[in-house]
């Protein structure tokens, strides 16, 4: 009893425990993915609003008329000569005054190479990093209808280098106002990661990151991770680099479990992702579920100690009982349990005594139905065998000098069983052979057996008859007769090989636990012969047997056939009865 309560009571504590954890927790995922979608909402802003302001520096820095004339006046002179030198150091440091000297000196920090580009060639014609001079970049160049706007060109990684890039290109108008070439400034990547590496929100897993169309995280040395150098993916990056925002638990790049919220930055081509460990912020749903699950088993125990205390005093009359079932059960059924108390376990007593009584009643009972088994032993064998049997003769063995034996086939129900489902197969076969034990009944046969699809019986045993070869007969016109029955109510065309042969037999009982009434001698064996190489629907029998039935049947004569394990032997085919004079 105490083992019971306190099975039932844990089971009802751990679950309780769960219950509330997993309440808690799914209210502190709601809470964790609304606040980073806060954190992320206020990290793309800054973003953006720091590309706006590069991105308004460099249109700025385009638009100077200094520049403008100084990029004209380089273009103007044949590289190498002494004009194009002094063209060329004007434009430099006019472009130095306007970065690092001009009103936008603080923003233009943040760009760390300005590239200039010829739009009528592609070639790169001034460069604050000179191994750029002299470079076709056909791809940097706008579409015509883009020429007089700043763009930015989403992060990419140029070719031969793993380093990502992000570009902010404004033309350069000439004094017609007609675009001559591209501005291109690449801004300082570090900005973007230290902006959304900053950890205010973000508790002590959080963590901020960019990764571009590529899977690839967008990091500088300090803040790449020495395992995700390469393509990173997880639920949340492999749906915002496909263009997807939204917020939910899963395992990130790194194989931590994680609640999330990831978002497309589409002008700029990155995915921005914050997280913070599933852990950390489901921590006060665990305590709070450890709290409950402590405090209920404290509770369980102390209620189990109460409980086995109780149940010791209600445990001496249950021994009591027990001992008294221990008697009885050794076969004394005089034994009575005694009444100590007048409570529940009194009643216990009163109830068991009671039970016992009607253990006697059963006893008697099973008398009765010793006598249902010996009736159901007659169903199995012969009643003269039975009553042998009962009488607890060992071996019944008996010969029979005249007896007549039918073996009958069903032809073609083998290729049926194929085709028919099992139930649907064993319904029918019972239902014809019901109906061939019915024939057996009435007209006073012995059954023997059934073999697969095959049946057997035998006339002139146990008990003696004279007319045993014409019984055999009439049954087996009996079965052609129902099996065409049996073809007609069910659309059918199953057929019967029917083969009977009359001779000497010895009949007996064998088995010790399930016994079987069978017949053996060179008579059952020609019987068999008759119906295994008989004619499909119709009744083969042996000259023995028609030298019983010539006189009361007409047959048809098959003549001499070769039997296996025979030899030749003369048959007939049993075709009907004589008309009988009235």
């Amino acid at each position: 009893m105490t083992a019971y309560f306190l099975l039932v009571s844990m089971t009802v504590v751990i679950g309780l425990a769960a219950a509330s954890y997993r309440l808690s927790a799914s209210r502190l995922e709601a809470m964790a993915i609304a606040r980073f979608e806060v954190i992320a909402e206020y990290k793309q802003q800054e973003i953006d609003d720091f590309i706006a302001g590069q991105a308004d520096t460099v249109t700025q820095l385009a638009a100077l008329e200094e520049l403008r004339a100084a990029g004209l006046a380089l273009l103007a002179q044949r590289p190498g000569t002494a004009p194009y030198q002094s063209a060329y150091l004007k434009l430099a440091n006019t472009l130095f005054n306007a970065t690092y000297r001009g009103s936008w000196a603080v923003m233009a920090t943040d760009l760390t190479d300005i590239l200039l580009i010829e739009l009528a060639s592609g070639r790169v014609f001034f460069s604050t990093d000179p191994d750029d001079e002299g470079d076709l970049r056909q791809e940097a160049l706008p579409a015509p209808g883009g020429r007089q706007d700043t763009e930015v060109r989403p992060v990419y990684r140029p070719p031969g280098t793993d380093k990502p890039r992000l570009t902010i290109s404004a033309p350069l108008l000439d004094q017609e106002g007609e675009p001559y070439a591209l501005m291109e400034a690449h801004i300082r990547l570090p900005i973007l990661v230290e902006i959304v590496s900053r950890r205010a929100g973000m508790g002590q897993t959080g963590d901020s990151y960019l990764v571009d169309s590529g899977h690839r995280l967008v990091a500088t040395a300090p803040f790449t991770r020495n395992d995700a150098a390469g393509e990173v993916h997880s639920v949340g990056i492999d749906s915002a680099v496909a263009g997807q925002n939204g917020a939910q638990h899963y395992i990130d790049y790194s194989g931590n479990p994680v609640i999330g919220s990831y978002r497309w930055l589409p002008g700029l081509g990155l995915a921005l992702l914050t997280e913070i460990g599933t852990s950390e912020a489901l921590q006060p749903a665990t305590r709070l579920g450890g709290s409950i699950l402590v405090l209920g088993m404290g509770s369980v125990l102390l209620l189990g100690i109460g409980i086995y205390l109780i149940a010791r005093q209600i445990a001496r009359p249950i021994l009591a009982i027990t001992a008294t079932a221990h008697e009885i059960a050794l076969g004394d059924l005089r034994q009575r349990a005694p009444v100590l108390a007048h409570d529940e376990t009194g009643d216990l007593a009163t109830n068991f005594n009671e039970m016992i009584d009607r253990l006697r009643d059963t006893l008697d009972l099973l008398s009765d139905e010793k006598q249902k088994s010996e009736q159901l032993l007659l169903n199995i064998l012969p009643a003269p065998i039975a009553e042998r049997l009962k009488r607890g003769e060992g071996t019944i063995a008996d010969s029979f000098a005249n007896v007549s034996i039918m073996f009958a086939d069903i032809v073609n129900f083998t290729p049926l069983a194929s085709l028919l489902p099992p139930t649907r197969l064993v319904e029918l076969l019972n239902e014809i052979f019901t109906e061939f034990d019915r024939l057996c009944e009435i007209r006073g046969l012995e059954k023997i057996k059934t073999i697969g699809d095959a049946y057997m019986v035998v006339a002139g045993l146990p008990a003696l008859r004279d007319d045993h070869a014409r019984v055999v007969a009439d049954m087996a016109l009996d079965m052609l007769d129902a099996i065409e029955d049996f073809n007609r109510r069910h659309q059918l065309e199953l057929m019967l090989r029917i083969g009977i042969n009359s001779g000497p037999v010895v009949a007996g009982v064998i088995g010790t636990k399930k016994f079987i009434y069978d017949i053996w001698g060179d008579a059952v064996n020609i019987a068999s012969r008759m119906e295994s190489q008989g004619v499909t629907g119709r009744i083969q029998v042996s000259e023995a047997t028609y030298a019983y039935l010539e006189p009361f049947y007409h047959f048809d004569d098959r003549g001499i056939i070769s039997i296996r394990g025979k030899g030749e032997m003369r048959t007939w085919v049993l075709v009907g009865r004589k008309q009988r004079p009235d």
